[in-house]
């Protein structure tokens, strides 16, 4: 049924896409094979990089040297076997996208929160929810820059306190998770559109939770515990459903609807 996954490229066509990268700024690795990076992916050369796509290796580890990387925008990292991120990742100040999906994660460095370009963090299926995160890993510069944060098939229990400074956050994936309830702070996020809590474990959201998401257009909470009528009495919740309309008429006017879930929030 399912294709053979094609062996990786000989280890000389890996050296030319590591020498191609210095003029192409595209260092293009997906698929390779590696356990490791190859010798010369983090040289001088290789400084003014713009994108790297590591995904679907076998890799362990970043070494600490990929911080010769500062001006790297795109770093694709999904698909591997990471447990942990260098702390030198704080320093490729110009990132701008960071995709970590399906790894083996179970902390992250501190220093994230000093990429203060970063929009898009991609940390879906890893196991954050086995090792511990720092209260502080959301907040510094990059509190003021992420705009979509993915933290969905974690096992997380608890969020780190510092989610809810993520000021400029339109995005936020919390599903299949073990979330018992959702941190007051959240409410602050008040630019956040879209905020995925299904297949969790909670059975209200906090206190006028809905009154000071104004911005919220979407929400997803099928899989809890969670009363349909409770949520429906909820303080802001008929705001929240005019706010929705207006999306999906939105979606409508531009014939771009595909499937419309009309259930509240996917709860029956």
């Amino acid at each position: 049924c399912g294709s053979k996954k094609a062996p990786p490229p000989p280890a000389g066509v890996i050296a030319k896409k590591v020498t191609q990268a210095a003029s192409t700024r595209v260092l293009a690795l997906r698929e390779c094979g590696l356990k490791q990076l190859p010798v010369g992916a983090t040289g001088a050369e290789l400084a003014n990089l713009r994108t790297a796509d590591l995904s679907a290796n076998t890799l362990k580890a970043l070494p600490e040297a990929c911080s010769v990387w500062s001006g790297l925008q795109t770093l694709l990292c999904s698909q591997n076997a990471l447990t942990e991120l260098p702390s030198s990742i704080g320093q490729l100040g110009s990132l701008q996208k960071l995709a970590l999906s399906e790894n083996q994660l179970r902390t992250l460095p501190v220093e994230l929160s000093q990429l203060g370009k970063l929009k898009t963090l991609q940390l879906d299926s890893n196991c954050l929810g086995k090792g511990s995160l720092p209260p502080d890993v959301f907040g510094g510069t990059l509190s003021r820059a992420l705009e979509e944060l993915d933290l969905s098939a974690n096992g997380l229990e608890e969020l780190p306190s510092s989610i809810a400074g993520l000021v400029v956050l339109q995005r936020l994936v919390l599903s299949r998770n073990r979330l018992r309830q959702l941190p007051a702070g959240l409410g602050e996020l008040v630019t956040l559109q879209y905020l995925d809590a299904s297949e969790n474990l909670l059975s209200m959201l906090p206190d006028g939770f809905l009154v000071k998401l104004k911005s919220l257009s979407e929400l997803w909470l099928k899989g809890n515990p969670m009363e349909r009528l409770k949520l429906q009495e909820a303080p802001g919740f008929n705001a929240f459903l005019e706010r929705r309309k207006q999306r999906l008429d939105a979606r409508i006017d531009a014939n771009v609807v595909g499937r419309v879930d009309l259930t509240v929030c996917g709860l029956e």
